[in-house]
């Protein structure tokens, strides 16, 4: 009888119990797991930045569950230290930079953006860019005479503005060289001289070495001695060809730039 009353017992606890708890199924929700897709359109390698302007960082972010305002940009200028341009910013797509006042030919910038679900992504630059100095505006008037038919006299307007017609003056003038005439490419332009008083270099002897001759000039400013440098070791190994593009590659360094 005990064992019948006991038994009893449990089942009506156990019915009580159920009767006393129930379930119900939330509503759908969507667990996202993938970083947002960063793109970045602006700088994205090979531009060539001037110090003193404002530029824009272009990008686009895929992600439909962006947290508000937490978009990171930075830059870093090849080592592993990120700068901060601007930190938790709302995805526009478009950020008005100005430019660091420091010369560089391997900049890079970085864009970072977190989900509401934690996932976040970290997108740099593709390729490196540059930040320089605004250079003189190119010479105009170039002009060679060899009416004597023993050496060319090549002579040039003075150059008084930068590429953006701020005023400049010039530290001196490269004078480069070449039998074929080339529109473009400066690897095929190869350093004869430079010019740091007046304008105008006389090629001595050459209509009577060569058939035809081309020259191109270039303006220069020399911000930090480097560009003096590589043309006096120009002129100590005059036998060696020096291209213009060489020129160029020899003014970039992790801590500098092309001018």
């Amino acid at each position: 009888m005990a064992k019948h009353l006991l038994t009893a017992t449990l089942l009506l606890l156990c019915t009580a119990a159920f009767a006393l708890s129930s379930t119900t199924n939330s509503a759908l929700f969507t667990l996202d797991t993938v970083d947002p897709i960063i793109t970045i359109q602006s700088p994205n390698g090979g531009e060539e930045w001037y110090i003193g302007d404002t530029n824009n960082i272009l990008w686009d972010i895929t992600e439909t569950n962006l947290v508000p305002n937490s978009v990171n940009l930075w830059y870093n200028r090849g080592g592993a230290d990120n700068v901060p341009i601007a930190l938790g910013i709302a995805d526009t797509g478009s950020w008005a930079w100005p430019m660091p006042d420091t010369l560089g030919s391997n900049y890079r910038i970085r864009i970072g953006g977190t989900d509401s679900f934690g996932n976040s992504s970290l997108k740099s630059s593709a390729g490196t860019f540059t930040i320089t100095y605004v250079p003189p505006a190119s010479p105009q008037g170039v002009t060679v005479d060899i009416s004597n038919a023993v050496d060319a006299v090549i002579t040039w307007q003075p150059v008084t503005q930068t590429i953006y017609g701020s005023p400049i003056v010039p530290d001196g003038y490269i004078v480069l060289y070449n039998e074929t005439a080339y529109e473009d490419g400066d690897h095929l332009y190869y350093y004869l001289w430079d010019v740091t008083s007046g304008t105008a270099f006389t090629h001595g002897g050459v209509a009577r070495r060569r058939a035809q001759m081309y020259y191109r000039v270039v303006a220069y400013k020399d911000i930090d001695g480097r560009m003096s440098d590589i043309l006096a070791a120009a002129k100590a190994d005059p036998d060696r060809p020096l291209s213009f593009a060489e020129i160029r590659q020899a003014m970039s360094n992790p801590n500098g730039g092309v001018k």
